[in-house]
């Protein structure tokens, strides 16, 4: 009777564990066949909207020692219609390709609103060799003055508003770094229209 007892026992444990792997592959099996979720939402967006406008490419940008702004760039946009939502996208480096250090910042302003762009407050991105940041334009932060440094209070502008509420804008940019191999490879726009409207941004 005690064998059979423990013979038994045994073959409820063996079946519990074979049940027990089972179920494990099924769950693993399920979760490899379902969507994974993004890790960069915004990225994705700004991404996927089929309107942008670049601002700026392969701009040599720096600051000499005697404060001369090198590749500093100013030009006016034409705007129409009325616009959902937007997103700016910036990808800057310095030392021929590397990231920016805590030495250097890009300024960036639209209709003068704005000033060196806080990249602790940049939207999620993925890695990258290069300095590569991502705001809501409803929410640009910023400080007003150098040395750049993150523990400054921020300020923010709404430049989703001043998309909407001019016909033409001046964007005006450059990079503050002391560093000749300084580069602002780009500054995009991505935007959407609100329904039934043709909005649009174009150089003038």
């Amino acid at each position: 009777m005690s064998i059979l007892s423990n013979k038994a026992n045994f073959g409820i444990t063996l079946f519990l564990f074979l049940l027990a792997i089972i179920l494990i592959v099924i769950s693993i099996t399920i979760e490899q066949g379902l969507p994974k979720p993004l890790g960069f939402p915004d990225y994705e967006a700004y991404k996927s909207f089929s309107k942008k406008v670049t601002l700026i490419q392969d701009q040599i940008s720096f600051v000499t020692k005697d404060y001369e702004r090198i590749g500093e760039v100013s030009k006016n946009l034409s705007l129409t219609g009325k616009f959902r939502r937007a997103y700016i996208f910036i990808d800057v480096s310095v030392d021929n390709g590397k990231p920016l250090t805590v030495y250097d910042s890009i300024y960036f302003t639209l209709n003068y609103k704005g000033g060196h762009i806080l990249r602790n407050k940049s939207l999620p991105m993925p890695t990258s060799d290069t300095t590569q940041l991502l705001y809501d334009m409803r929410e640009i932060p910023f400080i007003e003055s150098i040395p750049y440094s993150e523990s400054k209070q921020p300020l923010f502008v709404d430049w989703l508003t001043e998309l909407d509420s001019k016909e033409s804008i001046l964007f005006h940019t450059f990079l503050s770094s002391w560093r000749p191999g300084g580069l602002i490879k780009e500054i995009t726009i991505a935007f959407e229209c609100e329904e039934n409207s043709e909005c649009d941004i174009v150089f003038k």
